[in-house]
C-alpha cells in the first residue's frame, strides 16, 4: 500500500490520487490536520513485535507494517479539539500529538518521498549551497550574517547589486494572518537600514543577471526542466513566486547533460528521492544554482508545459513496491 501524508487542501495530492485510482493502485490519504479529532492512531508493543494502525475518517484502516511506500507531501500540524479551552492544555495536546506522529514516521520501514528527517536537513539553505558547490554547480557569492558591518562591506563589494532572502520558509504570522517573505533586491534605502539585521541573521547574495530562470524537478533518476521567463514582468523579476502567468512565459527547457548530472548528484547527496531546484540561466549561458526545495511544488509546471512529472512520481512509488516484492 502507498500512504499519502498531506492535508485536505492539496491539489498535488488530489491530482496524483486521480491517477492512482485510474491505475487501480491501493493507497490511503492521511490528512494530518484530522488528527487527533477525526483520526485514531494506535501503536502497540509486545513480545511478538510492534505494530501501528491508522483509522481514517473514510473508514479505511491502515496497518503501518503493510505500507510499502510513503509520499510525505504537505502535512499540517494536528488540530486540537475545541472542547479544550486553556492555552496550556492546547499546547500539551498539540505537542503530544506531534510527538506521536513524528515517532511513527521515524519508525516506519518503507520507501519515502521524502522522509521528514531528510526534508528537515535538506531545507538548510547554507547546506544546499555547500553541497551544490561540491557537486560542481555554480553558486552566487553569499553572506549570512547578523553583523551590519559585514553586510555593508559585502554590499559594497558587490557594488550594491545584492538580494536578500530568509534562512527559513519566510512565513510570518501577524494579527491572525500569514504573510510570506520573498526574495528582495536591495534598494538604496535598504542599505541605510542594515543595522536592523542585528536582530536576526539574513542571507545576502550577489545579484545574478538573468536571461531566464529554470525550475528543475527531479523524481528518482528522472529530471524535468522548465524555463520561467521571469524578466518579462516587473512583478516577477526578483522572485518568480509572485506569479504573473499572463505575462510570464513557461517553456520546456533542455538542460545540458553535465548540469543534469550535477542536479541529480545534489539531490542524492542530500538523501532525497525528490527535489525542486531553482536556477538562473545568465545571458552568458551560465547555470547558477540558487536553492532547492525538498518538498516543493511542481503541478503548475506539468499543467503549463505538459511535462509528465506526476507519472514520474507514481513510477517511483511503484518501482519501490516491485523491489520490495523481490
Amino acid at each position: 500500500m502507498i500512504l499519502i501524508i498531506t492535508n485536505k487542501l492539496d491539489p498535488h495530492a488530489d491530482w496524483v490520487i486521480r491517477l492512482l485510482k485510474r491505475k487501480g493502485i491501493d493507497f490511503a490519504r492521511f490528512n494530518t490536520e484530522d488528527f487527533p479529532q477525526k483520526v485514531v492512531v494506535s501503536w502497540e508493543a509486545s513480545e511478538v513485535g510492534f505494530e501501528g494502525e491508522v483509522n481514517l475518517p473514510s473508514g479505511k484502516n491502515v496497518i503501518l507494517s503493510q505500507v510499502s511506500a510513503c509520499w510525505y507531501r504537505r502535512p499540517l500540524p494536528p488540530v486540537v479539539n475545541k472542547q479544550i479551552f486553556t492555552e496550556h492544555s492546547k499546547k500539551f495536546v498539540l505537542e503530544e500529538s506531534k510527538e506521536f506522529l513524528s515517532f511513527l514516521w521515524n519508525n516506519m520501514n518503507c520507501f519515502w518521498i521524502n522522509h521528514p528527517l531528510d526534508i528537515k536537513r535538506a531545507e538548510s539553505k547554507p547546506l544546499q549551497l555547500k553541497f551544490a558547490s561540491k557537486c560542481g554547480l555554480s553558486i552566487p557569492r553569499t553572506l549570512i550574517t547578523n553583523s551590519p558591518k559585514k553586510a555593508k562591506e559585502f554590499c559594497e563589494s558587490c557594488n550594491g547589486l545584492v538580494i536578500s532572502k530568509v534562512l527559513g520558509r519566510g512565513e510570518v504570522e501577524y494579527q491572525n494572518d500569514y504573510y510570506f517573505i520573498y526574495t528582495h533586491r536591495l534598494k538604496p534605502e535598504d542599505l541605510k537600514n542594515l543595522s536592523d539585521i542585528r536582530f536576526a541573521p539574513v542571507i545576502f547574495q550577489e545579484h545574478i543577471e538573468k536571461s531566464v530562470e529554470i525550475r528543475v524537478t527531479i523524481f528518482g533518476e528522472k529530471v524535468f526542466a522548465c524555463e520561467i521567463h521571469s524578466q518579462d514582468s516587473e512583478k516577477t523579476k526578483d522572485d518568480w513566486r509572485h506569479y504573473d502567468f499572463e505575462n510570464v512565459k513557461h517553456e520546456v527547457h533542455q538542460l545540458p547533460i553535465e548540469i543534469e548530472k550535477k542536479c541529480l548528484k545534489l539531490v542524492k547527496l542530500l538523501g532525497l528521492k525528490f527535489g525542486a531546484i531553482d536556477m538562473i540561466l545568465t545571458p552568458g549561458g551560465q547555470y547558477v544554482f540558487l536553492e532547492l526545495n525538498p518538498n516543493g511544488q511542481w503541478l503548475w509546471v506539468e499543467h503549463l508545459v505538459g511535462l509528465p512529472i506526476s507519472n514520474a512520481l507514481i513510477d517511483l512509488l511503484l518501482n519501490s513496491l516491485k523491489s520490495l516484492r523481490k
